[in-house]
C-alpha cells in the first residue's frame, strides 16, 4: 500500500503545473482549441507547426488544430514570463493551456535554432538590443517612471526591471510603426530576481512591477495582432521556477517497484514495423499455399513441366 502512495505522490507532484501557455491571437489557417496540459519541451513543436515546420517528435497535446496548411502565418511572437505563473491581463482573451515541466527556456531555444528569429533575451541588454536593431532597426529605449514601491537608485533588480519594460514599450513601437514581425520574435524577462529582493511575490514592489509588465505586455500583444495583416501568432508564456526547481528534485527520487508488472516500452516506429512484418508474413503464407496446391494438382503428363524437366532422353544415331 505504501509503494502506490508513493507513486501516487510522485506522479501528482509531476503533473503539477508550472504556468501557462496563453495564445492571443492566431489566423484563421489554424485553431486552438481545448484547455488540455502541454509539456514545457512540446513548446517548440506547437509554434513549429503553426509556421509550417516539420516536427520530429510526438506529442499528446490536442489543441491545435491546421485549417488551411496553404496558408500557414507569416510569423510568430512568443512573450516569456519567469517567475510569475500567470499575468491577467484586462482587454485580450486568450486561449490558454497548463504547463508541466521544467523551464521553458530550453524548448524556446530548440525552436530559435530551427526558425529565423530575432531572440530579445532580457537578461543580456547589450546582445537584445542588437539583435532587436538588426531585425526592427534602430533601437532607443526611454526609461519611464517609476512608482513608490520600486527603487531603481537603490536595487539594481528594480533599475534592470524598469530598463527592460522600456525596451518592451520601444519594441511596441517599433511593431506600430513597420506593421511588421520579422518571422519569430521571442520576448525573455524575469521577475525573480526582482521578487527575492524585495521578500516574494506578495509584496508591494512586486505587485508593481506586475502591473507595469502587463500593461507593456499587453500593448505589445495588440500591436502585433494588427501587424503582418493579422497572419500572425501571438503568445505569453509564463512559468514559476520554484515549481520547476521541485520537480527536478523529486523525478530523481521516483522509485518504481519492481513487481507492478509494468508493460514493456516500446518505440513510435514498433507500429509500422509490426504491420509490415505481419501482413506480409499473411501474403507470403497464402501465396505459398497457392503454389503448392497448383504443384500438388498438376497433371504428371508429357505436357507437364514436371515430366519435362526431369525425364531423360534417349540419344538417337541418324
Amino acid at each position: 500500500m505504501l509503494k502506490f502512495a508513493l507513486i501516487t505522490i510522485f506522479s501528482i507532484a509531476a503533473v503539477n503545473a508550472s504556468g501557462f501557455l496563453s495564445v492571443h491571437h492566431y489566423p484563421d489557417s489554424i485553431e486552438f482549441k481545448g484547455n488540455d496540459e502541454l509539456s514545457t519541451d512540446s513548446i517548440s513543436d506547437v509554434f513549429l507547426a503553426c509556421l509550417g515546420n516539420t516536427i520530429d517528435s510526438q506529442s499528446d497535446f490536442d489543441g491545435l488544430r491546421i485549417r488551411n496548411p496553404f496558408n500557414m502565418p507569416k510569423s510568430a511572437l512568443v512573450v516569456h514570463v519567469d517567475g510569475i505563473e500567470k499575468l491577467n491581463f484586462a482587454s485580450t482573451k486568450a486561449q490558454q493551456y497548463p504547463l508541466f515541466g521544467s523551464s521553458g527556456s530550453s524548448s524556446l531555444d530548440m525552436l530559435n535554432s530551427r526558425v529565423n528569429h530575432v531572440n530579445v533575451d532580457l537578461e543580456d541588454h547589450h546582445e537584445t538590443l542588437s539583435a532587436i536593431s538588426e531585425g526592427y532597426g534602430d533601437f532607443k529605449p526611454v526609461v519611464g517612471k517609476s512608482t513608490s514601491s520600486l527603487k531603481p537608485s537603490v536595487y539594481p533588480e528594480d533599475k534592470d526591471f524598469l530598463y527592460n519594460v522600456a525596451i518592451i514599450n520601444e519594441l511596441t513601437n517599433k511593431i506600430k510603426t513597420k506593421s511588421s514581425v520579422p518571422r519569430l520574435t521571442t520576448v525573455r524577462i524575469s521577475l525573480a530576481d526582482l521578487a527575492s529582493v524585495h521578500g516574494g511575490s506578495s509584496s508591494a514592489a512586486f505587485a508593481d512591477a506586475k502591473k507595469m509588465l502587463t500593461s507593456a505586455v499587453e500593448n505589445l500583444i495588440e500591436a502585433a495582432e494588427a501587424a503582418n495583416d493579422g497572419n500572425i501568432v501571438v503568445a505569453t508564456l509564463t512559468t514559476k521556477d520554484d515549481l520547476s526547481r521541485a520537480k527536478r528534485a523529486v523525478e530523481p527520487r521516483q522509485e518504481v517497484p519492481a513487481d507492478l508488472n509494468l508493460a514493456k516500452s516500446y518505440s513510435s516506429n514498433y507500429p509500422v514495423i509490426f504491420n509490415i512484418i505481419l501482413w506480409f508474413g499473411v501474403v507470403l503464407f497464402f501465396a505459398l499455399l497457392a503454389i503448392c496446391y497448383a504443384i500438388a494438382d498438376m497433371d504428371p503428363g508429357r505436357d507437364s513441366i514436371i515430366y519435362r524437366m526431369t525425364s531423360t532422353r534417349m540419344k538417337k544415331d541418324n
